[in-house]
């Protein structure tokens, strides 16, 4: 025996459904283009070297803005001033509070540009002059990072040394992608020929360990370009 659903019942079920539909989109839209959600606090984090307040002056127009409908484009455009910026994330903080989290810029090496010293990131950017308290490699290039193939060769050999061993290096000379050397820091000028960029990590680990099994005052040369077979000259 089949039973029916009276046309009444469907009726106020359609009715309920569609009611409860409305609800939800009126709800979704003042959400999201109205002040309920807007923008009132600006966060912002990870900064060292730039100015917060300029930074806070940059993105103020933010504020009044549904936290839904900002987007990363437009703080990009605002924030792209700031050389120092790597990166940044939006996080929305309910109900009115957007947070933005900022990563700058960190030196790796130093380059000398017509007689002058000056910090640059992996990509090739400029964060400022260098001072005599500055330890990171002095890469040997010609004009300016940005665009030269020398300076991206000898950042891959750096990025892929060990973090305690980075300190230590003076001076890195990539002449050619096959042709990478490196000098140590100290009175004996200790000499790394790493060779390409092949077998990085291995090159790292090999390197390491013939340096832990020498004096800092020896005068020696370690060639790891042949990782597999590393040598020690003695100068």
């Amino acid at each position: 025996m089949r039973f029916k659903a009276r046309p009444k019942q469907t009726k106020a079920i359609v009715l309920t459904a569609l009611g409860s539909l409305v609800a939800l989109i009126v709800l979704v839209l003042a959400t999201i283009f109205t002040p309920l959600l807007a923008v009132e606090n600006i966060k912002i984090t990870g900064l060292q070297k730039i100015d917060e307040k300029k930074v806070a002056a940059a993105v103020k127009s933010q504020i009044g803005i549904p936290l839904a409908l900002v987007t990363q484009q437009s703080v990009a455009d605002q924030l792209s001033r700031f050389t120092l910026i790597e990166s940044f994330s939006l996080v929305s903080e309910l109900p009115h509070t957007l947070h933005i989290a900022i990563s700058e810029r960190q030196p790796i090496c130093i380059v000398d540009v017509r007689g002058v010293s000056y910090l640059y990131d992996p990509a090739g950017v400029r964060l400022g002059q260098a001072s005599y308290k500055d330890t990171y490699p002095r890469v040997l290039i010609k004009g300016e990072p940005k665009n030269s193939v020398s300076y991206s060769e000898a950042i891959d050999v750096l990025l892929a040394l060990p973090a305690k061993l980075l300190p230590r290096i003076s001076v890195i000379d990539a002449k050619s992608k096959d042709d990478v050397t490196m000098q140590l820091r100290g009175y004996a000028g200790q000499k790394i020929i790493w060779g390409d960029a092949s077998q990085a990590a291995l090159k790292s680990k090999v390197l390491a360990a013939l340096i832990a099994n020498q004096k800092p005052t020896d005068r020696v040369t370690f060639d790891v370009s042949s990782p597999t077979a590393p040598v020690v000259r003695y100068r």
